[in-house]
């Protein structure tokens, strides 16, 4: 293991015991440029562990129409990579919460060589890179590891056993492993013993903590998928208050789901309640 920063460091020690945590997700920028770090602040009162800010991009194939639309309006705000860098200085600097940056490559390409250390100057604990191009792999580990980051890693479902050992070799601080094969924003049923059975693949290549999001649409699907992850990630269920509700009442209906959504997850449900051979959640829409 490489040296990590403190945050980084932060990340590992939380994720590395009871109970599971709650990581929110939230585009920098959004819902306006200032506001993004006083709601990051309500979240994370309200129970989040880990904040996930989000590097805006036009270009976001994993995500569904709520995430698109909030990266829309940042952009539309003129929110750039560095005003995301300053965004998680502040957060970093004034909430108890654990702070990571989830981007696509391309605007990580364009910024350059210098945004690992940026990212660690700014107080972040790693980043996740769900679409990095195979050519980008060792470069990236390589400044990422340089910078004390952790090297966070998404693992669709689909993998082979080659590709998952590949996708785990170089990854730190957390797998996530998404709930549901479909966008973020995906509020249908989930295949909770198909998800439990890839944690378990998971960990026989890696003892890197594994999380889960996408797809937990409900307080209660992050109940029946926390008893087999380290954390639950939740996005578009934020996001989407704060869409729904302009202003303060957005904000505040963000912080009130935000902490049913970390009650949920550590208060795991039990294994009657999560039932062998289930789905889960509201039919799909």
């Amino acid at each position: 293991m490489h040296a990590l920063t403190p945050a980084a460091e932060r990340l590992t020690a939380r994720l590395t015991q009871p109970p599971p945590a709650l990581g929110v997700f939230l585009p920098a920028g959004f819902p306006a440029p200032g506001l993004d770090v006083e709601t990051l602040r309500l979240l994370a009162d309200a129970g989040a562990d880990i904040l996930e800010i989000g590097l805006p991009t036009p270009h976001a194939p994993l995500d569904g129409p709520t995430i698109r639309e909030a990266n829309r309006q940042s952009l539309a705000h003129g929110t750039r990579t560095e005003h995301v860098l300053a965004t998680v200085r502040r957060t970093a600097e004034t909430t108890d919460a654990i702070v990571l940056v989830m981007t696509y490559w391309e605007p990580v390409r364009v910024y350059g060589p210098q945004f690992a250390h940026d990212l660690a100057a700014a107080g972040a604990a790693g980043a996740l890179i769900p679409d990095l191009p195979p050519p980008a792999v060792a470069a990236w580990t390589a400044a990422v590891r340089a910078a004390g980051l952790h090297n966070l890693q998404f693992v669709p479902r689909n993998g082979t056993d080659q590709e998952l050992s590949t996708q785990t070799a170089t990854a730190s601080g957390w797998l996530y492993a998404p709930a549901a094969t479909e966008p973020t924003g995906y509020q249908g049923q989930l295949d909770i013993p198909a998800l439990r059975a890839f944690t378990g693949r998971l960990r026989q290549h890696s003892d890197v903590p594994v999380v889960t999001g996408v797809g937990v649409s409900t307080p209660e699907l992050a109940s029946l998928v926390s008893p087999f992850v380290s954390a639950v990630v939740v996005g578009s269920p934020i996001v989407r208050c704060l869409l729904h509700h302009p202003g303060a009442a957005g904000r505040l209906a963000a912080a009130d789901a935000t902490a049913i959504f970390a009650d949920s997850v550590r208060h795991p449900a039990t294994a009657a309640e999560i039932g062998e051979g289930s789905h889960h959640g509201s039919p799909p829409r």
